[in-house]
């Protein structure tokens, strides 16, 4: 006599098993990044800087000497996720709004889900602003396909009170490797028609950036989203002086 088939196993016994096992699967992966996150805080080799990208000379120091620069660079963090340069941005725009933030993870308000998808992909310019605009922070603008007059007029404004601007572009133009970032910018010299950009990433430093460059640079696709880089400007003052 054959033996009686067995009934199949109830799926309820194995989802939570899965479930656990795939956050098992995250929590490693992202502490693995973490770890080579870590290891990882070298300079970057500056002959692949573009010309006119440096991070010395008397209008580097001098840029770092206004109040925009010194309002940033009391609490600069650089970024904690090898994905997190949105959040780090924004994090030290808030911090230099004299609105600190402990950690970048307490800008999605307890939202472990989207923090967990931010640590996997990064953000998008469109979603760093709406990250932004959740903080209450004030008017916050997405600015694409900037000219360079554009831009540069932008950035002659960067003295307004509350105005800060955080750029997205491709490194490769300036600096050799391609891969989408964002950073805050701390100045504009108009004299040498260079931008102060107060670099998230470790060993980066704060390099002194043609204009030029850095709107070519912007002016890349993001191919997460399919659309253009850019920038995203914040008007802290602008909501303070209308309460």
């Amino acid at each position: 006599m054959n033996d009686p088939i067995a009934p199949p196993a109830e799926p309820t016994e194995r989802t939570p098993r899965r479930g656990w096992g795939l956050a098992l699967v995250l929590s490693l992966t992202l502490l693995g990044g973490l770890g080579w996150y870590g290891q990882s805080r070298v300079a970057p080799h500056p002959e692949r800087f573009a010309s006119g990208v440096s991070t010395e000379g008397p209008a580097w120091v001098a840029l770092q000497q206004t109040p925009l620069a010194r309002d940033f660079l009391r609490d600069f963090r650089t970024q904690e996720l090898w994905s997190s340069c949105g959040p780090a941005s924004l994090r030290n725009v808030l911090a230099s709004l004299d609105r600190p933030v402990a950690r970048e993870r307490d800008l999605f308000r307890g939202d472990t889900l989207a923090w967990l998808r931010m640590a996997g992909t990064g953000l998008t310019l469109d979603e760093l602003a709406a990250l932004a605009e959740a903080t209450g922070i004030g008017p916050v603008r997405v600015r694409r396909d900037l000219t360079e007059p554009a831009f540069r007029d932008l950035l002659r404004s960067l003295s307004t009170p509350g105005r800060r601007l955080i750029v997205n572009f491709d490194r490769k133009p300036i600096h050799g490797l391609s891969l989408g970032h964002f950073s805050p910018i701390g100045g504009y010299d108009p004299a040498s028609d260079r931008v102060l950009l107060l670099d998230v990433t470790p060993g980066f430093g704060r390099p002194l950036v043609p204009t030029a460059l850095l709107a070519a640079a912007m002016r890349t696709r993001d191919p997460a989203s399919g659309r253009p880089r850019g920038l995203i400007q914040i008007d802290a003052e602008a909501r303070r002086l209308t309460e």
